[in-house]
């Protein structure tokens, strides 16, 4: 993961100029911060103890939380809270204008991967998620997201040409457009599960323009 501000910590408790509410880091790189939120009526943390359930985290970029917040306290994320929000998974992954979704040559995964050497570089290709299973969610023909689908790594990580083959299968069973460009972005998590939605080139948040 790439080294953020030195002024944002993973565990921080900021005090925003828009909200009363305090907000503690849970994942962070040099575009985007993801935070929970402190409820006040009952001393509770939004994602924090709900471990089961579906979360989507709330998200903003680093920019903006850098220039409009301070920090206020330090609160190290515990093994459950790291094993759930896994901060050391990329925010987002596979990010090209080169391919689209809907027009990938129909063949088998290996030949996909040969392709892929050709078309992208070394960089792009050495991209991994360093878990065996993720939740999968692509976006319909209206642009909304369609539920989830629970996909799971040939090995103990998925390698990013792994990872874009099994989302183009998952992404064009609901949407038949041309995509401009692919991307696949974190969500959050689904029962402790890292959930991620496919997307394209630039994110849906607007975070990451280019």
């Amino acid at each position: 993961m790439t080294k953020p501000d030195n002024k944002l910590e993973l565990g921080g408790v900021y005090k925003a100029d828009w909200d009363d509410r305090p907000f503690r880091i849970i994942g962070l790189d040099d575009f985007e911060v993801f935070y929970d939120c402190l409820w006040p009526h009952d001393n509770s943390w939004t994602f924090s103890g709900n471990f089961k359930k579906k979360v989507f985290f709330y998200r903003i970029s680093n920019s903006i939380f850098i220039k409009r917040s301070e920090k206020i306290d330090m609160l190290p994320l515990t093994d459950d809270e790291f094993n759930a929000f896994r901060p050391d998974l990329p925010m987002r992954i596979g990010r090209t204008k080169k391919i689209h979704w809907n027009e990938f040559p129909r063949i088998d995964h290996l030949t996909f991967e040969s392709s892929l050497k050709i078309t992208l570089d070394s960089e792009f290709l050495e991209q991994n998620l360093q878990t065996q299973k993720i939740v999968l969610a692509p976006y319909g023909r209206k642009r909304g997201m369609q539920k989830g689908s629970l996909i799971y790594s040939d090995s103990d990580f998925f390698t990013v040409a792994e990872l874009i083959w099994k989302a183009k299968n998952i992404q064009e069973s609901v949407n038949s457009e041309r995509s401009n460009g692919i991307g696949i972005y974190r969500l959050g998590f689904e029962k402790q599960v890292p959930s991620y939605y496919i997307g394209e080139n630039i994110d849906r948040a607007g975070i990451i323009k280019e």
